[in-house]
């Protein structure tokens, strides 16, 4: 996949720094709403644990007692979805006052409501820390390449991903696989890892939400040359040659490509083969 730069790279670029390279040509076909408003975390309850500054002043906050404190204390507009069931035991603070707002989001009656519209879905896998997440992309748009080839071979017209978030969340990326069905072609990889600028250290916005990040992706493999390269096991919507652990190493292989993400070295992929 060769990403040049375009004049859609305003539109991800103004959550970013200045040097934040380009954006891929695909993103140009997203939502506007790709990128959404700086996401406001919800404030933690007032407490010692969660007032008090990490050991040596560093910014990532506390862990352990401090987690649960903050988790406990979360109010705002999505207060009424009960997350009581996440035990986030050791997680630094920032951590979890940013999974916290994330969930209560996207498991409120609201965020359901905007995920329907806006084609995606999300269900939590990881009910004790919040951070894995089943991802369903739908609403493809009907002349692109993939949602050609998905009817094609009688798929349905959605693309399953798994979304995992780092302890160092949100200022480190998420990591995010395709899980069905098989891909080929554009940014996809040989084990399902993407080839995106938005999941590398250099090109992530610690402002870009969950649901900005699944309407980005959508994007890229929605108007991009992605194609169906295989259907797996269509009852468990599996594919015997994904997993976490080749997804990752096609990522690692990405972003070592790409100098941790530096737009001018996305040339170097297209001899690339995990």
């Amino acid at each position: 996949a060769v990403w040049e730069p375009s004049p859609a790279r305003a539109a991800l670029q103004q959550q970013a720094s200045p040097a934040r390279a380009a954006i891929p040509p695909a993103a140009e076909a997203a939502p506007t709403e790709a990128v959404a408003a700086p996401f406001e975390e919800p404030p933690a309850a007032a407490s010692p644990a969660a007032a008090a500054p990490s050991e040596g002043g560093g910014s990532s906050g506390s862990s352990a007692g401090a987690a649960p404190a903050a988790a406990g204390g979360v109010v705002g507009k999505y207060a009424d979805v009960d997350l009581s069931f996440a035990k986030l035991d050791g997680k630094p603070l920032k951590f979890v006052r940013r999974v916290m707002g994330e969930a209560k989001r996207l498991l409120s009656k609201q965020g359901l409501e905007e995920a329907k519209r806006d084609g995606y879905s999300f269900s939590l896998l990881d009910r004790e820390n919040l951070s894995k997440w089943a991802v369903t992309l739908s609403d493809l748009n009907p002349d692109g390449n993939l949602a050609k080839d998905l009817k094609g071979r009688k798929l349905e017209s959605c693309i399953d991903l798994e979304v995992s978030l780092p302890d160092g969340f949100p200022m480190e990326p998420p990591f995010v696989r395709v899980t069905y069905p098989q891909l080929t072609g554009g940014y996809v990889f040989q084990h399902g890892g993407i080839c995106f600028e938005p999941l590398t250290a250099k090109g992530w916005a610690p402002s870009m939400t969950m649901p900005a990040l699944a309407i980005a992706i959508k994007g890229i493999l929605d108007y991009g040359e992605v194609k169906v390269a295989g259907e797996g096991n269509r009852a468990a919507r599996t594919v015997p040659g994904y997993s976490a652990e080749g997804a990752r190493k096609d990522h690692n292989y990405i972003v070592s490509a790409h100098r941790g993400g530096e737009g001018s070295s996305y040339g170097s992929l297209k001899h690339y083969s995990s």
